[in-house]
């Protein structure tokens, strides 16, 4: 059986079977746990427009009876989630071609599953992202404006609530057709500073999708 789950996927799983834990601890009615439980099933499989028998037969969780059981059925489908496919270092200073001595990720994570790649530039203090949308590599270079903020912050990609500086305020140029704004257009938004973990947090695209959509200009 082939991959069939993206990560981003994987990761929603995981939050929906870590609340499934967390009733199992605190609930003493197995009616309500049983209903939750059916509950958690319904997400998963709305997750998936189209399964296969053997697909289907993977995501069931009539094998969860205790939070110890949990831990297996990750593992179990964690084998069949994948990232996004490996981008050469060719591909990366392609797309970032106007950047002057760009360094490059660490482009040796064998396995690795990423839902976007991103890494920080501290010479030009640029956080740098790329993304396969399509079928095709998109990217922005986003200036990172604020790192010292005490206050709670929320990465605008993975939504998780975040202290001091573990999130900051980046502001990427953008293309534009419009001549009045001198072809290009400047926004801002909140992201993790560490791509590894946003990555293991992030359980859905749209949102990362619609910032590299306005920033390169693709409708």
């Amino acid at each position: 059986m082939k991959a069939f789950i993206k990560k981003h996927q994987y990761n929603y799983i995981k939050r929906c079977l870590n609340d499934l834990s967390n009733t199992y601890k605190t609930c003493s009615d197995s009616n309500v746990i049983d209903a939750f439980k059916s509950y958690t099933q319904d997400k998963i499989f709305n997750l998936f427009p189209s399964l296969s028998e053997e697909e289907r037969e993977l995501l069931i969780l009539d094998k969860i009876n205790d939070p110890s059981d949990i831990n297996n059925y990750l593992t179990s489908l964690d084998k069949y989630a994948y990232g996004m496919p490996v981008i050469t270092s060719t591909q990366i200073s392609k797309l970032f071609k106007k950047e002057k001595k760009l360094k490059l990720p660490d482009l040796n994570q064998e396995n690795s599953k990423n839902v976007y790649l991103g890494w920080i530039d501290k010479a030009s203090n640029k956080l740098f992202v790329a993304y396969n949308m399509d079928d095709k590599i998109i990217g922005m270079a986003c200036r990172i404006t604020s790192t010292d903020s005490k206050k709670a912050n929320i990465c605008s990609l993975c939504n998780c609530i975040h202290v001091e500086n573990e999130v900051a305020f980046v502001s990427p140029i953008c293309k534009t057709s419009n001549a009045a704004e001198g072809g290009y257009k400047s926004i801002g938004f909140t992201i993790c500073l560490d791509s590894d973990k946003c990555n293991d947090r992030i359980e859905s695209v749209e949102k990362l999708e619609d910032i590299l959509k306005e920033v390169n200009n693709i409708k």
